[in-house]
């Protein structure tokens, strides 16, 4: 199984906005825009900080934000039980791919 070795954010000379790059020890670099960082940090903050809240499924979209903002964004598109279906279905293939040795599993749906 792959596994994440380092993030790296910065914002690039001649950029407004930061890149944050997740790096793996099999050598795969994924980049990510400010956007999409800003919306995984969203999300995780619309489960962890709520009282009751146990998921959030975010879609890629085209948006008319604030200034500033990109247009394409990560916003709500599914609810809750959306979220834990989902997450859970993606989980229990994940356990059967590693019984039956498969330890490459869901790639980079891990996490």
């Amino acid at each position: 199984m792959r596994r994440l070795v380092k993030v790296v954010a910065a914002i690039p000379r001649g950029h407004l906005h930061m890149r944050m790059a997740l790096i793996f020890d099999d050598g795969e670099v994924v980049i990510l825009s400010e956007a999409l960082a800003a919306g995984l940090a969203r999300a995780y903050i619309d489960v962890a900080a709520h009282p009751t809240r146990r998921g959030v499924v975010l879609c890629v979209g085209e948006v008319e934000g604030k200034p500033g903002y990109a247009k394409t964004q990560l916003i709500e598109c599914g609810g809750e039980g959306e979220a834990l279906a989902e997450i859970e279905e993606l989980l229990r293939g994940e356990a059967l791919g590693e019984k039956e040795g498969d330890r490459g599993g869901s790639g980079g749906r891990r996490g």
